[in-house]
């Protein structure tokens, strides 16, 4: 993978969700109410299986995105908003 791209973690999100915000910004914060740590925009996304830590498995989503970390937005507490996409680990 190039230096200009990076993969989000594994997220439950619909394939229509995902493919909705190819172009948007991201944002990663740690804490709800917190700046962004990190900030992007999204380029693409894949799926794959992912086990949870009840041991099943499931299909996840991991975003490609091109970061920006001299953008550390905030957004609201709620997550998904409008302006772009909000990770909460």
């Amino acid at each position: 993978m190039a230096s200009d791209v990076m993969e989000s973690g594994h997220w439950r999100v619909s394939i229509a969700r995902a493919e909705a915000v190819i172009g948007h910004p991201v944002h990663f914060h740690r804490r709800k109410a917190e700046a962004a740590f990190l900030s992007g925009t999204i380029t693409g996304y894949r799926r794959e299986p992912y086990i949870t830590e009840k041991g099943r498995t499931s299909t996840r989503t991991i975003f490609v995105f091109s970061p920006q970390p001299e953008t550390h937005a905030t957004t609201d507490v709620t997550g998904w908003t409008l302006a772009g996409v909000k990770f909460v680990p």
